[in-house]
């Protein structure tokens, strides 16, 4: 559904399923299709309880915000761009999140370098930076600082690039979807998604 400016896409499981959230129109925030959406949150059910979300390039906030409906109960995002931004902030208050949400405006790398000072930790890192930009050696060497124990850093990159290795991260598992491809990359020693 398209409107001026901006068009809808479907929250695709979990307690907001059905309910529409909006985004900018253009290539700015290219939210991660349905198809994938659902795909990831199949693979994360039972894990994703409970859990403290960092959703790092949120552009729409899609991924954050299917996490949430999915049962985390926590999520930070992180967006730099005004509309992307207020489309967040809309679907923030559509959903009735507010209290378990926070949003900062500003870099992926500023973000990463504030909550290394603030000793921040969570469970599932969501990282879709611009296609074929990659991520930045800071964001590079901040997810595994960034991550609890047990935790989950998923990368969303095109098909045929590789954004790893990560030190002191171990990459569980990828899967390809067309032109999008989902790395899972947890510590070295962790449980958190075993091999399949």
């Amino acid at each position: 559904m398209k409107e001026k400016g901006r068009y809808s896409i479907r929250i695709v499981g979990g307690r907001f399923s059905g309910l529409r959230i909006i985004a900018p129109s253009g290539q700015l925030t290219r939210p991660t299709g349905e198809r994938v959406r659902e795909a990831v949150f199949n693979s994360l059910q039972g894990w994703i309880s409970g859990a403290r979300v960092l959703d790092l390039y949120a552009g729409s906030g899609a991924m954050g915000l299917e996490s949430l409906s999915w049962g985390a109960s926590y999520c930070l995002f992180v967006e730099p761009n005004r509309q992307a931004l207020n489309a967040i902030r809309t679907n923030i208050l559509h959903l009735n999140v507010k209290e378990m949400t926070e949003l900062w405006s500003m870099t992926a790398e500023q973000a990463v370098e504030r909550l290394q000072a603030l000793d921040a930790r969570f469970d599932l890192i969501i990282c879709d930076p611009p296609w074929r930009q990659g991520l930045s050696p800071m964001v590079r060497m901040g997810l595994v600082h960034l991550l609890m124990d047990d935790g989950i850093a998923l990368i969303e990159h095109p098909s045929g690039t590789d954004f790893g290795p990560f030190e002191g991260l171990h990459l569980s598992k990828q899967r390809k979807y067309g032109g999008t491809t989902l790395s899972y990359w947890v510590h070295e020693d962790s449980l958190a998604l075993p091999e399949s």
